[in-house]
């Protein structure tokens, strides 16, 4: 049965070796042609039989100029073995005609008979080897009509030591192709890790700068490009350069916390600087610490909660008394404030630790808010404010709708009160939704108070931050938590005359 080889079937970078083999078969093709035209008495070469000579080189280099054609545009490993045995049969007539074994055109031979033991699977190695042998026994005592005992010897030893070299080439040529196999291996898991590692890290939330020991930037992720202008192959911005190890720089309304780790595996001098958001790392602890009293609050509700019932029960029943003074009921009614006060926050903290899952949906703002603020109206229950809503019809948002009331009644209700205590019954509140971009929508809460004081506002998100006597801080903070659950951001906006709260939602 023939043997029919694939591609497959070469060894590692087969292709390029034909193609070395191809410049090698042409060049020594050339160069016996060339000195078997310039050696004109055929004292060197061809000087048994010049015709067939001649004949053999003319036909050598036409079939190798031909193969390495073929090899340069489309390497086929069975076109590659036929020229093999070609050759083979091709410098055996070159031998005959300058002489025999003892030519030189022996050792000649030998190249293609490795190089095909390199290439080929075993048997058709060996079968190689078999056809030099072969060719080898023709030449030598049939064609030149050799007799002599010594001309067989040596043509058996020359075929032997045709196996013997495909024996070894055909070793060496499994081990390197196991080796080459390996090494491919290893480079495409290489490659497919270092696409890994290079998306992770484009996609971390914390900034990433790569640097060498001149502070040329080698790498940066995502987040470090929102916040720098870092471009490959430049230095390092001077923001970044005049930097310490450990130092706090601002970058727009961010505050950014820098580290610079020295690579002690990597060129001397390389770097890495590490970028976080110092209000990430601070509302991480909030988040810490507010779940452990969240769990406290919890474990503690009930002792807490049958007390205060019954305070606030007998402050009401002592405030039913006639004998009482009006100093006397006023203090009752302080009693029973603290008393609801503390609750609220027992509530509030709770609400913090059993915050269910977000379910965003798609929701039409303009009429939604219109209905939230029928509900506004009725709780509460004065007509002492004017509230307007200017927004398009054609706004969509993605929002869980109850977390989005939560949100809004705590701003409207807050903004309410200080516009009230500001303006009296010319208190103003507005909702107004913009559109800022494809995927972004503005919803302002506006309101015409006294707005907040500079000292304030970096506290304005933090928990517990209160500057009234009856309120719990959390309000805001909750307002912040329930944003970034349904990926919205909720920002304050300092405004003349008034209070302005900015959610910046994603349209729908």
């Amino acid at each position: 049965m023939a043997i029919r080889l694939k591609p497959t079937d070469l060894v590692v970078h087969g292709n390029r070796l034909l193609r070395l083999y191809s410049y090698y078969s042409l060049f020594l093709a050339l160069l016996l042609l060339i000195s078997n035209t310039l050696d004109k008495q055929n004292a060197i070469i061809g000087g048994t039989d010049p015709t067939v000579f001649l004949i053999g080189c003319t036909i050598y280099v036409v079939a190798a100029a031909a193969f390495a054609v073929v090899a340069n545009r489309q390497p086929d490993p069975q076109i590659a073995i036929s020229y093999v045995f070609a050759e083979i049969a091709l410098l055996s007539a070159l031998m005959f005609a300058s002489g025999g074994l003892a030519s030189g055109f022996s050792s000649l031979i030998l190249i293609p008979v490795a190089i095909a033991n390199l290439l080929a699977p075993g048997v058709l190695g060996f079968g190689v080897a078999a056809w030099t042998t072969l060719a080898i026994f023709y030449t030598q005592n049939y064609w030149m009509e050799g007799k002599m005992t010594h001309d067989l010897i040596n043509s058996g030893l020359y075929g032997l030591l045709c196996f013997v070299i495909a024996s070894i080439t055909q070793t060496l040529s499994k081990r390197l192709k196991s080796a080459l196999s390996l090494a491919t291996d290893q480079e495409t898991r290489l490659r497919r890790l270092h696409h890994f590692s290079r998306q992770a890290l484009l996609n971390l939330p914390n900034g990433i700068i790569a640097c060498d020991k001149n502070d040329e930037i080698l790498f940066f992720n995502n987040k470090a490009m929102e916040w720098f202008d870092l471009i490959e192959g430049e230095n390092l911005p001077d923001l970044l350069y005049d930097s310490g190890e450990n130092s706090i720089i601002e970058s727009g309304s961010d505050k950014l916390l820098l580290k610079r780790v020295p690579l002690n595996d990597s060129e001397p001098g390389d770097y890495l600087i590490y970028v976080e958001n110092t209000e990430i790392i601070s509302q991480e602890a909030q988040h810490v610490k507010l779940a452990a009293l969240g769990r406290l609050t919890a474990s503690i509700a009930h002792e807490i909660r049958n007390p205060l019932s019954a305070l606030r029960q007998a402050a009401q029943l002592l405030s039913e008394a006639p004998e009482l003074q009006e100093s006397e009921k006023q203090l009752t009614q302080i009693i029973e404030q603290q008393c609801m006060r503390i609750n609220r926050t027992i509530e509030d903290v709770l609400s913090l630790s059993r915050r269910s899952q977000s379910t965003a949906e798609t929701l039409r703002l303009s009429p939604w808010l219109q209905h939230f603020a029928k509900q506004l109206q009725q709780i509460t229950q004065t007509d002492h404010y004017k509230l307007s809503i200017l927004c398009p019809d054609d706004i969509q948002v993605r929002f869980d709708p109850g977390q989005l009331q939560q949100i809004l009644h705590n701003l409207c209700t807050n903004g309410l009160r200080y516009a009230v205590k500001a303006a009296g019954e010319r208190a103003r509140l507005a909702m107004i939704a913009t559109i800022s971009d494809v995927n972004s929508i503005y919803l302002d809460i506006i309101d015409n108070g006294n707005g907040v004081a500079p000292e304030q506002r970096p506290h304005l998100f933090e928990p517990f931050y209160t500057t009234e006597h009856s309120g719990t801080g959390l309000g805001l903070y909750l307002c912040r938590e329930l944003c970034e659950a349904n990926h919205a951001r909720i920002q304050y906006y300092p405004i003349p005359n008034g209070t302005c709260f900015r959610i910046i939602m994603k349209s729908a």
